[in-house]
């Protein structure tokens, strides 16, 4: 990163702790079942993920002040509610709408008119109607909590929100009325006011799932789960990537630029790979 791009991108890597790995990705499904025949918006970009008491503080740790948590208290436990995360340079939600029904949603897929906003995930079901939503979490720092399973077994529930809609009240008005985890509406709420679709996640599953790579490494996994033939080509592209890096290390170093490249590392906020650099010097 250099010119007058480099500075401003690298802030924003250190301001969103960009680099760390914690970042978890979750595919939703959301199906309208509603037996009154109610179309209801589904608001993909609203959606919320809750802690487990036990895993507050460790989340809270890789909190920035720029990242779309709220910390609340009920019954005097102390919670992180987890919106979707904002892209720090494109400042849109990190959502993608996979699918519409049977229609996989791909960049040159004509968008399905009940998708009444793409960017914020914001769909129309009819009865019968579903869409698989590509959401996006920050959860933890990316050192007490690094690998999918740590983030999941974090977690309590997955938090959607949702309204009937009968096509008569703007968007922006049924979105400004949604309840939140943390401030959920109170009983004596009108029947049609929006609600939140929850799902807890299923500890004992993740682990059952996970099993292979957290009893033994990413290799046994990758294999028991995708086969040898995907686990031998993830390999060789690591080790093409490594080749690569060390490739592009040699030459910096040989311009006599590692040390820069190092304190652009530092001010990007990747202390870690800078240390690591320093290391092997």
């Amino acid at each position: 990163m250099s010119g007058s791009a480099g500075p401003a991108s690298r802030q924003i890597m250190r301001d969103h702790r960009a680099t760390a790995r914690s970042l978890l990705s979750l595919r939703v499904l959301v199906q309208n079942r509603r037996k009154d025949k109610t179309p209801i918006l589904v608001f993909g970009s609203r959606a919320q993920v809750l802690s487990l008491p036990s895993s507050t503080s460790a989340i809270r740790q890789g909190r920035t002040e720029l990242d779309n948590i709220v910390m609340f208290t009920h019954n005097e436990v102390v919670r992180a509610a987890m919106g979707v995360a904002h892209d720090p340079w494109d400042h849109i939600p990190r959502l993608a709408i996979a699918q519409f029904n049977t229609v996989e949603i791909t960049r040159s897929t004509p968008q399905p008119v009940k998708i009444m906003d793409s960017r914020e995930g914001t769909v129309l079901l009819h009865t019968g109607d579903f869409v698989v939503f590509q959401l996006q979490f920050s959860v933890g720092d990316g050192k007490a909590i690094s690998k999918d399973w740590e983030a999941l077994n974090a977690l309590e529930s997955i938090f959607v929100p949702w309204s009937p809609w009968h096509g008569l009240a703007p968007l922006g008005d049924v979105a400004a009325s949604l309840p939140t985890v943390q401030c959920t509406l109170p009983e004596s709420a009108i029947p049609s006011s929006g609600q939140l679709l929850r799902a807890p996640f299923d500890h004992i599953a993740v682990h059952e799932y996970f099993a292979d790579y957290i009893e033994h490494d990413e290799d046994t996994y990758i294999r028991s789960h995708f086969g040898v033939a995907r686990a031998n080509i993830i390999s060789g592209t690591d080790q093409t990537m490594d080749n690569m890096v060390n490739l592009m290390l040699s030459r910096i170093d040989k311009s006599g630029n590692l040390k820069l490249f190092v304190e652009q590392l530092w001010d990007a906020g990747m202390e870690e790979l800078a240390l690591k650099f320093c290391r092997n010097r």
